[in-house]
């Protein structure tokens, strides 16, 4: 029995496999840069600037001493592809995840204070890919 394509079989194997390589992935909030960061100096840039070259951050927050804090969280899931492998992917599959944040504070005025960032990678899995799981060293008393 031999394949015969049909018109219009190349979109749908094209449409199928774009799907396959999206459905992987997922990211959420905005992700900020160290080449955006250097831009931003303290006692220069404004509240408003920063924003305006950021956008809306995803978090606000007002201290009370009158300084102003944004924070801009970015977080990006990618699953691994042996976790598509029917019946052992749950087993030896997993996803990685990379997050970023940055935040800067702003005093009374609007005027950047300071900056600051992080990043963490980690990586979950389950069955063989989540790896030998040690036991907690603890001086704490279970109950």
């Amino acid at each position: 029995m031999a394949f015969i394509a049909e018109k219009g079989d190349d979109v749908r194997i094209s449409t199928l496999l774009i799907a396959l390589l999206v459905a992987g992935c997922a990211a959420s909030g905005v992700k900020v840069t160290d080449e955006q960061m250097k831009h931003f100096k303290p006692g220069e840039t404004t509240l408003e600037q920063v924003v305006a070259v950021l956008g809306k951050p995803t978090n606000k927050t007002r201290m009370s001493d009158g300084t102003t804090s944004l924070m801009y969280v970015f977080a990006e899931s990618k699953v691994r592809p042996e976790t598509f492998i029917p019946f052992v992917g749950g087993f030896i599959g997993g996803a990685d995840t990379s997050s970023n944040v940055a935040m800067l504070r702003f005093d009374g005025a609007g005027k950047l204070m300071e900056t600051s960032s992080s990043t963490s990678e980690m990586g979950t899995g389950m069955g063989f890919s989540a790896g030998q799981v040690a036991p907690l060293q603890t001086e704490q008393p279970r109950r």
